[in-house]
């Protein structure tokens, strides 16, 4: 018993001093929600190819960060096998580029499922996937663009524009968390990753909702 006692509190000081990543999984969370964005807000496609392209990079994203935001709470990621196998060809469609970061960022979240990563590996983590990240930003943005219809109402293109640089911020942000892994949990980078998932949430929120069509008569 008393050996026991003992190991307990020799544990005591490591499990208080254990890195609080809350503000990354806020973070993540909330950038992915804004990744995954409903097709049927976003304005109608031009091209199919562009517009299937564009959807399987927003899940992949939308998907990424998720992951990332389960890591950070110390949970298991549930990916044995590459997730994105097909997400990855489907982003190619686009022809921007988003082939390669997507099959890239799949195959990071397979070992990270492997290996049981978990809150411990969530730097490291970081600062692999951010090349990736950075692409598949680039790649989606460019996708975005590339579907716009010229002659659409400027509503439309205002509402483009604003889900364009929600994406752009979600690279912007995760660049930051790369900079800055090595002091993640100081009050200072802290206080930069909670006005980043600010920005994210209220970004989110000024993006156009669904209009809802009137009820028809009873039948």
């Amino acid at each position: 018993m008393r050996r026991l006692v003992f190991a307990v509190l020799a544990a005591l000081p490591a499990a208080c001093s254990a890195p609080d990543y809350t503000p990354v999984r806020d973070w993540a969370r909330t950038a992915s929600l804004a990744a995954d964005f409903p097709a049927g807000r976003l304005p109608p496609p031009v091209s199919e190819d562009v517009r299937e392209g564009a959807l399987a990079m927003r899940e992949a994203l939308a998907t990424y960060l998720a992951a990332l935001g389960r890591m950070a709470d110390d949970g298991v990621l549930p990916y044995p096998e590459n997730p994105f196998v097909e997400l990855a060809p489907q982003a190619g469609r686009a022809g921007t580029g988003g082939e390669q970061p997507v099959a890239a960022l799949g195959a990071v979240l397979r070992r990270a499922t492997r290996q049981n990563w978990r809150a411990p590996q969530l730097r490291g983590a970081i600062g692999e996937t951010d090349p990736s990240v950075q692409a598949l930003v680039q790649a989606l943005t460019a996708a975005i663009g590339r579907n716009a219809d010229p002659n659409e109402p400027p509503v439309i293109a205002a509402a483009r524009a604003q889900y364009s640089a929600i994406i752009v911020r979600i690279g912007e942000d995760h660049a930051l968390l790369r900079a800055r892994a090595t002091d993640i949990t100081d009050e200072d980078v802290v206080e930069l990753v909670r006005a980043a998932e600010d920005r994210l949430r209220r970004a989110m929120l000024a993006l156009p909702r669904p209009s809802i069509p009137a009820a028809g008569p009873a039948p």
